[in-house]
């Protein structure tokens, strides 16, 4: 593929060598000539000193010709605007923006512009490292009812209608490996599944205890 990255700080350069190294064919545009030189020799791209939004720059970049252009610049404004240039006026088929402020993700969203997003992609790592909790209350019916989520988190063997009987209980979804499913009276429901159920606030501590090691109440 041929890519035209505009701007070349640390996400930028980095970037552009990883995908110069696949065998992809890059160009970088950045108005700053020692970021540039921080590519260093071995990078086989073309570099372009400029304004990363001059229709001159881009055309000299060969936009024409770009399979995808990553404006990956500190500053919202020129990775909005590059983008824009590039969908409007050059027709890029593929065309992606970071996004540094979060608020702003609106405006990028509301132009149709594909984001990456690296601060969220390290909050969300971060989330995912972190001890999950076994149960949430998705809501209160009423003061005797709640729908809860539930990870299942000890080995039983024991199905959708057992658990139903035994703790007078409505499962209604059944999530493993991302796919939720509408659950089957003879489905099992095993340690890593989580459940989503509707049970009597008097019953929901000796069902949590029956599928969870830690006590959550």
């Amino acid at each position: 593929m041929y890519i035209i990255i505009i701007g070349c700080g640390r996400f930028g350069s980095k970037l552009a060598k990883d995908l110069s190294d696949e065998g992809n064919d890059i160009c970088v545009i950045d108005r700053n000539e020692n970021k540039l030189n921080n590519l260093g020799s071995g990078f086989n791209g073309q570099k372009i000193k400029g304004i990363e939004f001059d229709s001159d720059k881009l055309m000299e970049a060969g936009i024409n010709q770009a399979d995808a252009l990553i404006a990956v610049t500190p500053d919202d404004n020129i990775n909005i605007t590059v983008s824009m240039i590039a969908a409007k006026i050059f027709q890029v088929p593929k065309i992606f923006a970071r996004v540094n402020d979060p608020e702003k993700n609106y405006f990028y969203n509301k132009l149709g512009i594909s984001t990456i997003n690296p601060i969220q992609y390290e909050i969300d790592m971060i989330k995912s490292r972190l001890p999950i909790s076994s149960m949430d209350v998705v809501t209160s019916l009423d003061d005797n009812y709640e729908i809860i989520d539930l990870l299942v988190n000890r080995e039983k063997k024991v199905t959708v209608s057992e658990l139903e009987n035994k703790f007078h209980c409505i499962i209604s979804g059944l999530l493993k490996d991302g796919k939720l499913s509408l659950p089957r009276k003879n489905d099992s429901v095993m340690k890593g599944i989580r459940m989503y159920c509707t049970v009597a606030v008097k019953d929901k501590g000796k069902l949590i205890n029956y599928l969870c090691k830690e006590n959550l109440l």
